[in-house]
This record gives structure tokens, sequence and C-alpha cells, in this order.
């Protein structure tokens, strides 16, 4: 591995992600909020000089030929580095580190986990900042930085597969490049719509702007102390609803069919097993809800409001869903080890993963009783290469044992089973709140600081798909490291 490679690229991301900070900045005048105006200033500015420091050397390092190992020390370094410029403003509105650094990765890994206490202790220009970098970070940092950076040539593609998420060989166009800035025409086109439909329930329009950025990231941060449910609004719960399944699904389904194929959606094995499961877990929750919802109408929004939102990872709550009863909230536990479609916002394990791990179980059930048959496991009427399959079983095996580490320690510094279990797998899974003490209506601010550095690491590993990160520990990465 070139280490000149990859800090020289990461610079580079760090110094074009300075210009973010100016969309912030703009609110912050708009609203008058001249300390935080300095802040976000200030944070560009010290972005833009650190990337800029990066990019120097005596040599300029080749991307051309960029390797697979220095493209995911590019990716997990990229993200660790954005995460730091963007907890500067956090560091300005008076956070410590470690809960900059929470609120932060959060963010840009879309989870959703808060360390906020009294929300009016912070302005415009934070929330939208928060918001903002959660709609950066659904479709990916790296992704958009692909999209707008065509010097990245042929290592463009490794950063943009070693970030997208899922196992997805989707290619929409002959171009990386090209492919990443239809996946983000599209992304922000729904985002324009729900901005529009959410103005038009009657939501203030700052507010509308704040929650379309971050449903369609799968996101879940609000303006709103006690989210979606403070505003008591039935038609942007619904509204919200229908972009939260949009985003739960693959983006490169929404390209397609944009582009004239009308059963994209339809032929998806993939996306059937997701609309299933979207289905069976609002049935299921309508059925626990009855006794304490009256209304079939209104069970029916607040289970699928709530069964998408977790199931997305967008991590939104219309309701304290801490006090339903025990068989709704285990239906919301399963949902968290699921996850959306590979190739959308969504975190999580990933729905097609699920169905393979499924498939291979049975498969292996009927060899049991044919031990010579051919049994090959099939997607899409396609057979599922035996690598393909490895992985999953592989990623899944990671995926579990990262989620064990995080609960023993989180749990071990005095947090409840419930809230230890809970708060691993909504920060692994990219989920946002959890049960008990992280339940939608608290946060994570009153959790020992070392439980947050954790949870913070697992945000980090599960945005990136557990590998790419777990890989770089490998010794051989860095005995053959080198300028």
């Amino acid at each position: 591995m070139r280490i000149l490679v990859v800090v020289q690229t990461t610079g580079g991301f760090l110094r074009f992600f300075a210009l973010m900070f100016l969309a912030p900045l703009a609110v912050t005048l708009i609203y008058r909020e001249w300390h935080d105006a300095v802040v976000f200033s200030a944070a560009a500015v010290v972005s833009a000089i650190a990337g800029h420091l990066m990019r120097r050397g005596r040599r300029r390092a080749n991307t051309d030929d960029l390797r697979r190992v220095e493209g995911l020390a590019i990716v997990a370094g990229s993200w660790l580095l954005l995460s730091c410029s963007a907890a500067i403003p956090y560091l300005g509105a008076g956070l410590g580190p470690i809960d900059a650094m929470f609120e932060s990765m959060s963010g840009l890994t879309t989870t959703g986990a808060t360390v906020f206490r009294n929300f009016s202790d912070y302005g415009h220009g934070i929330f939208f900042w928060r918001s903002l970098t959660q709609w950066f970070g659904g479709m990916g940092v790296i992704a958009l930085f692909v999209a707008v950076l065509p010097r990245l040539g042929i290592g463009g593609r490794q950063l943009f597969f070693a970030e997208a998420p899922g196992p997805t060989d989707d290619k929409l166009t002959p171009q990386i490049q090209k492919t990443a800035a239809a996946l983000w025409t599209v992304y922000t086109g729904l985002t324009l719509a729900e901005f529009v439909a959410l103005m038009l329930t009657g939501m203030p329009v700052f507010d509308s702007l704040c929650h379309a950025l971050t449903t369609l990231a799968a996101g879940g941060f609000s303006p709103h102390p006690v989210s979606i449910a403070g505003y008591e609004n039935p038609a942007a719960e619904w509204v919200i609803t229908g972009f939260m399944f949009l985003a739960g699904a693959n983006f490169a389904l929404h390209y397609r069919l944009l582009s004239g194929d009308k059963r994209a959606f339809f032929e998806d094995e993939e996306f059937r097993a997701y609309t299933a499961i979207v289905l069976v877990s609002v049935v299921l929750l309508v059925f626990f809800l009855r006794p304490g919802v009256p209304g079939l109408l209104d069970s029916t929004r607040i289970a699928a409001f709530q069964a998408l939102s977790i199931l997305t990872t967008s991590g939104f709550a219309s309701v304290d869903f801490q006090l339903w009863n025990e068989q709704a909230k285990m239906v919301l536990l399963a949902l968290m080890f699921i996850g959306g479609c590979a190739g959308s916002a969504s975190g999580g394990p990933k729905v097609v993963r699920q169905v393979l791990i499924a498939r291979y179980t049975l498969t292996e059930l009927r060899r049991t009783l044919h031990p010579k048959g051919v049994l090959p496991i099939k997607l899409g009427g396609r057979v599922v290469p035996d690598d393909v399959m490895r992985g999953v079983l592989v990623f899944f095996l990671f995926y579990l044992l990262v989620f064990a580490v995080c609960t023993m320690v989180v749990s071990a510094l005095g947090a409840d089973l419930v809230t230890s279990i809970t708060a691993s797998i909504a920060c692994l899974g990219n989920i946002g709140p959890g049960f008990n003490a992280v339940g939608p209506m608290a946060n994570f601010a009153d959790l020992h600081p070392v439980s947050r550095i954790v949870l913070t690491a697992a945000m980090w590993i599960g945005r990136l798909e557990i590998l790419t990160v777990l890989a770089l520990l490998r010794p051989e990465v860095w005995r053959m490291a080198r300028l």
C-alpha cells in the first residue's frame, strides 16, 4: 500500500468537503446566528488548509493504478477524516470532543443517534448541518466526489465500489463517474420532490427541507426534539413513509424506471422480498397495536411509519415506541437485523444478504437428504457464484461478531442488557434509536464516554460494511506499506 496515494487522495476529498460548510454558513447568515457563522467559516478554512497540506508533497501520487487495498484505505480514512472535519461545528456549539465526534459520525453514516439534550441550545445552522451531513452520507460522500472529480479516473471505480453499500454489481452506465452522477441525479430529484410534498402538508419550510434531506438519506435527524411525533401532522407522516420506502430500495431501480424500464421494480427479486417484509411487519404491528390504537387507519399509519423507519434504518419516530407492548417491540428488533436493499441509502445487513442466507440454509437442509445432488443457489434466475455466497456468510459472521463485542462493552460499562443490545445494533446498523435508555425520545448522552467511543467506531464500521475496515487491520497490509 502506497501511503502517499492514500494521504494525497484523502486530502483532496477534505479540501473539496470544505466547500460544504458554505451551505450552513448561508443559513446562519439568514437567521443572523453570528456565532455559528464564525464557527462554520472557521471549519471551512481549517478543512481547506488541512486538505491542501495533505495534497502537497515533493511528488504527486498516481491514482490511475489504484490498488484495491489503497481504495479501501482511502474510503475508510476519508470517512474518519471527514467526520473529524464535520465535528468542528459541534465543538463550536459547546459539545465535548467525544460527543462532537459521535454526532458527526452519526450524521455522515446516516445513523441518526444523537447526544443532543436540549434542542433549544442550538441554532438553525447546526440543525441544517446535521441534515446536510446525512444527505451527503446517504448516497456516499465518496460517490459524490467520484461524480464530480473526473481526475480520479480508473481509481474512481475502486473507491465507488469500496464505499457502495451492499453486494450489488449494478452498472448503469459504462463509466463509473457517470454512474455515480446518475445515482446522485435520482437522489437529488427525490429529495426535491419530498421537500415540496412536505411543504404542501403544512410543515414549515425549514423543517421540510431538513426532513427531506434526512429521509432520502435514511438518516433520521430531525430539528424537533421528539422527531416527527412533535408535528402531529398525519399527512406529513404518510409522505415521509412513502419516501422512506423509496429510500430503502435500490437506487439503480429508480434510475431504470425513469429511463423507461417500467418493470424494473417488479422484476427485481430483492425488491419483492423487501416489499413482502414491509407488508408482513405492518400487518403484525397493526395486530399487536390494535388494543391501544383506536382506528384501523391510524394504527396502519403508525405501524407503516415505524416499520419502514426501522427497516430502512431511517430512525424517525412518529410515536414513542418504547411504550409499545413487548410483541410489537420484538417486531422492530427483528427489523433492525435486516436493513434495506443493496444499493440504497439504508444501513444494516441488507435484504439481499438475508435472502441468500435463507436460501443457503434451505439448500443445506436439502443436501442432507440428497448429498450427491446438484443444488445451486439462485437469485433473480441466475446462479450465485460460490465466492459471492462465501462473502455473504463471512460478512454476516463478522457483523454478528462486532455486534456482540459492542454489546459486551456497553453492558460492561453500566448499561442494562436491552439498552446495550439495541444501542449496539442501532449504531452498527446505522439505525438510530433503540430501546430503554436510548429509546426514540431519549439520547445517547448518558452512556459511558467509552461506550460512546465504541459506538462511534461501530457506526463507521457498519457504514463501510464491516470488511472494508477489518481488512485494513490485517498485519500484512501495514508490512507492505510504503510511501
